[in-house]
């Protein structure tokens, strides 16, 4: 996958949740109860929910835990709670709330029967993305660490 390919996949997640965000504050602003405002998107709203949404995802994707949890569910597909509560031994109730901060930004996705989570299209992107990014600068330390040593010793 090419560093352009990892844009679509998350950015079609994301969208998928500010379409489920927007469509239920739709809902709630139509309640004679409430005032209307929530729904309303205007100007440079957009921009920076995209940019809220994005940094979300990244913070959520990137969480040390959350990314082993993450590789896991894009290696084995469709897995257990318990299983992956075991992968990075926390109780199954603690991987949960994790999951479903993984399911809210799209990156996994959970079927209550059987319990079982599967890592997204855009979860594979995510690890592939973090994976390149770092083969990348494993690549750049293994070439220029030599001549930075070299120097520090003058």
């Amino acid at each position: 996958m090419s560093t352009g390919d990892f844009r679509e996949p998350l950015a079609d997640a994301l969208w998928h949740r500010v379409r489920s965000i927007a469509l239920a504050a739709h809902r709630l602003d139509r309640l004679p109860e409430n005032a209307g405002e929530t729904a309303r998107l205007e100007g440079a709203d957009a921009a920076k929910l995209a940019t809220e949404m994005v940094l979300r995802l990244l913070r959520v994707g990137s969480d040390p835990v959350n990314f082993k949890l993450l590789s896991h569910l894009v290696q084995q597909g469709s897995v257990g709670m318990r299983e992956l509560a075991g992968e990075v031994d926390l109780p199954p109730l603690a991987v949960s709330e994790r999951v479903a901060d993984l399911v809210q930004v799209g990156l996994a996705a959970r079927s209550l029967v059987g319990d079982q989570v599967q890592g997204t299209e855009a979860a594979r992107a995510f690890v592939e993305l973090v994976g390149d990014m770092a083969r990348a600068l494993e690549a750049r330390v293994v070439e220029e660490w030599g001549g930075i040593m070299q120097e520090g010793g003058r």
